[in-house]
């Protein structure tokens, strides 16, 4: 039997095959992201997590790469 769970991740790791590429990222690395965030509210859910908006935020741009500058 499949858990929620392992349904939820398969789902999340078929997305993300399919995005990360168009935005220059690894597919692993969005997948290790939302888990990330997913966990973190869930946490976020038990016990209350300080600055979480701003810890999402620094998961994000972990993850994202940086902009290489434009010579406009």
């Amino acid at each position: 039997m499949v858990s929620n769970f392992d349904r939820i991740l398969v789902e999340i790791r078929r997305e993300a095959d399919l995005i990360a590429p168009n935005h220059g990222l690894r597919p692993e690395s969005v997948v290790e992201l939302v888990m990330g965030i997913v966990d973190l509210e869930d946490q976020n859910r038990i016990k209350p997590v300080t600055r979480i908006t701003q810890k999402v935020r620094g998961m994000i741009e972990e993850v994202t790469p940086a902009e290489t500058p434009r010579g406009d």
